[in-house]
C-alpha cells in the first residue's frame, strides 16, 4: 500500500510546467485589468450625477492634491542633479545646453515616468490595500447585495481622478524641475551662464509637442497606476497577507507598464 500511495504522488511540475503556469496568470491578470478598464469607462457616463462627482473630487484631493509637496521635492531634487552633472560633463565644450538638457528630460521623459512612479507608489498602493480588504472582509459582496455596483463605487472614481490628476502633475513637475535647475545655474560658481541664457536655449529647443508627448503618457500612466492596482486589489484572497501580497504585486506591476507603454509611446511618436 505504501508503494502505491507513492506511486501515485503527484510530481512536481517542471521548468515548462512553471514557466507555463506563470505565463497563464500573467495573461489572466492583463485579462481581468482590459476588462475592468471598460467597465470603469463605461461607468465615467455617471460623471454628470452629483454623488458620482463628489466621489471623484474626493479622490482628485487623495491623488492629486496630496502628492503636490512630495511630488515638488522630488522634481526640484532631480532638476538640480541634472544640471550638475551636465555642466561637469559639458564643462569643455557649451554650458548653454543646460537649459535644453533639463527642458526635454523633464517634459518628454522624467516629468512623466517619475510622476507616473510616485502615483502608483502612493496613491496605488493605498487603493490596492483599500480595495483588497474591504475584497477580503467581504465588502465587497455586501455593496453587490444592497444593489451597488463596485466598479461605479470604487473603481471609476479612482480611475477618473488619477487619468485626470497625472497629467496636471507632470506639467506642475516640469515647472519644479525646470526652477530647480534654474536655482543651481544661479547659485553654482561651477556654473558660467546665467539664468536667462539657460531659460531662452531651453525655449529654443523645447516646444509644444514636447509638452503633449508628456500630457499623453500621463494619461495613459494614469489609466495603468489606477487600473492594476483596483484590479488586485479586487482579486485579494488570503487574508492579511492576501492584503500584503497585492499591494506589493500592484506596485510593481504598475512600474513594469508604465515602462512598457513609455517605450510603446516614444516608439509612436518617433514613427510620425
Amino acid at each position: 500500500m505504501a508503494v502505491e500511495a507513492i506511486a501515485r504522488a503527484p510530481r512536481s511540475p517542471g521548468i515548462s510546467g512553471r514557466v507555463g503556469a506563470r505565463i497563464l496568470e500573467v495573461l489572466q491578470i492583463l485579462g481581468e485589468a482590459t476588462e475592468l478598464f471598460f467597465a470603469a469607462a463605461r461607468s465615467a457616463r455617471f460623471l454628470p450625477v452629483d454623488r458620482d462627482r463628489q466621489r471623484v473630487v474626493a479622490q482628485l484631493v487623495r491623488v492629486g492634491t496630496e502628492t503636490l509637496w512630495i511630488g515638488a521635492l522630488l522634481s526640484m531634487f532631480v532638476g538640480m542633479v541634472m544640471v550638475v552633472q551636465a555642466a561637469q560633463q559639458v564643462r569643455n565644450v557649451s554650458q548653454e545646453i543646460l537649459g535644453p538638457i533639463v527642458g526635454l528630460s523633464m517634459t518628454k521623459e522624467l516629468g512623466p515616468v517619475l510622476m507616473g512612479f510616485l502615483l502608483a507608489g502612493r496613491a496605488g498602493s493605498a487603493m490596492a490595500a483599500e480595495l483588497g480588504s474591504m475584497t477580503v472582509y467581504d465588502e465587497i459582496n455586501a455593496l453587490r447585495t444592497m444593489d451597488i455596483d463596485p466598479v461605479r463605487f470604487l473603481v471609476m472614481p479612482r480611475f477618473v481622478a488619477a487619468t485626470i490628476a497625472l497629467p496636471v502633475l507632470i506639467l506642475y513637475a516640469d515647472f519644479i524641475g525646470v526652477s530647480g535647475g534654474a536655482a543651481v545655474v544661479a547659485f553654482d560658481p561651477a556654473i558660467t551662464i546665467t539664468v536667462r541664457a539657460y531659460l531662452d536655449r531651453m525655449l529654443e529647443w523645447v516646444h509644444f509637442s514636447d509638452f503633449v508627448v508628456g500630457l499623453v503618457k500621463g494619461v495613459f500612466f494614469g489609466m495603468i497606476a489606477s487600473i492594476l492596482p483596483c484590479t488586485f486589489g479586487l482579486r485579494t484572497r488570503g487574508g492579511t497577507e492576501g492584503i500584503a501580497t497585492s499591494t506589493t504585486a500592484a506596485v510593481v506591476w504598475s512600474f513594469i507598464l508604465i515602462l512598457v507603454f513609455d517605450f510603446l509611446i516614444v516608439r509612436a511618436t518617433f514613427a510620425f
